[in-house]
């Protein structure tokens, strides 16, 4: 990915909200970038305040403080017609539209170029179709809004704000709801966005297994503020799993996961190779087990003929299994 120019910053950014004569100050001194041509996941924990972040970055919440930079313009100097021209907003909330086919849905991303009776254009229709065909609806042109998927649903919402022709997307937990094919679905579009049309898109998520994947940036937000960087860089500081530490979760540096911490183990010798053999040192590890080559108890991965066996002996009894529920259906709990 190389480097262009910058799209979105902040400087010193205070955000929160005005109740009456009183100010809920959520965060402050937040100064962040985000390029064109880049991915960028905000995560963190509930209540850090991510969606007030990006609502206050798209000029939907006024920030208590600070200075918020659009395409090298100020904030406060972007027209509220220029401005639905530089940024577009994807909302988690559910879709209140019905009885509105999917095609007139995208269309509505047109809102800044058409005329006050909202007739579209011939450069206004390409740009819907460009759109459509982009997120895959070309398809679904002429189904109902009410009858789609929630993933379909959600590319629906994805291609009205490419219409929109913003360089800038701004997504609150754009795979929210949805299922693990529907979120990487979502996800790879969204990194598809920035490769292919240069965009530049900055959502909020709580997939972290996604966000360390796919995004280029990371947007970190704990009570301390926010830190930015790959996502390599803040799991080689330690800062990705402190942020969401606790006594139950450990995190991987190796492969960017959590996993539940076991308070104490049984040892487990295990012999073999491959992929069996890292699936049943993940199934023994779920099961209380810890890999010790000195253990007593030995479990043995072999394949045969395209099908795979374990054996496993304490040095005077061996037991034969074909798959790895009954292994550790018959193994005695490792959990002490």
């Amino acid at each position: 990915m190389g480097i262009d120019e910058i799209i979105a910053e902040t400087r010193d950014l205070a955000i929160g909200y005005r109740n009456r004569d009183r100010i809920f100050k959520v965060m402050q001194g937040l100064s962040l970038k985000a390029r064109r041509g880049e991915l960028v996941a905000l995560i963190g924990r509930n209540g850090t305040g991510k969606s007030t972040l990006l609502r206050t970055l798209t000029g939907l919440l006024p920030p208590l403080g600070g200075k918020i930079m659009l395409d090298g313009n100020a904030l406060d100097d972007i027209s509220l017609s220029r401005l639905p021209r530089i940024v577009s907003f994807v909302s988690t909330e559910p879709v209140l539209m019905h009885n509105i086919k999917v095609r007139e849905v995208v269309s509505l991303g047109r809102f800044p170029y058409t005329n006050w009776i909202g007739t579209l254009s011939a450069a206004d229709e390409e740009a819907v179709k460009v759109a459509m065909e982009a997120t895959g609806l070309s398809g679904l042109s002429g189904r109902s809004i009410d009858g789609i998927s929630d993933g379909e649903r959600q590319r629906t919402l994805i291609a009205r704000s490419l219409a929109q022709d913003t360089g800038l997307l701004v997504m609150d937990e754009p795979t929210a709801f949805l299922d693990l094919p529907s979120r990487y679905g979502i996800v790879s579009l969204l990194r598809k966005l920035t490769r292919e049309k240069g965009k530049c898109v900055i959502y909020s998520t709580h997939d972290l297994d996604t966000a360390i994947n796919e995004a280029d940036r990371i947007w970190l937000m704990t009570g301390d503020g926010v830190t930015e960087g790959a996502p390599e860089d803040l799991m080689l500081t330690g800062r990705l799993a402190r942020a969401f530490e606790s006594p139950l979760l450990s995190f991987s540096l190796s492969d960017g996961t959590f996993s539940f911490v076991r308070s104490r183990q049984t040892g487990i010798a295990l012999e073999g190779r491959g992929k069996a053999a890292k699936l049943t040192a993940r199934a023994l590890a779920r099961c209380g087990y810890t890999t010790d080559p000195q253990a007593l108890l030995v479990v043995k991965v072999a394949d045969s003929a395209g099908e795979t066996e374990w054996t496993v002996t304490d040095g005077v009894n061996v037991e034969r299994y074909r798959s790895l529920y009954d292994l550790v259906t018959h193994l005695p709990s490792g959990d002490q």
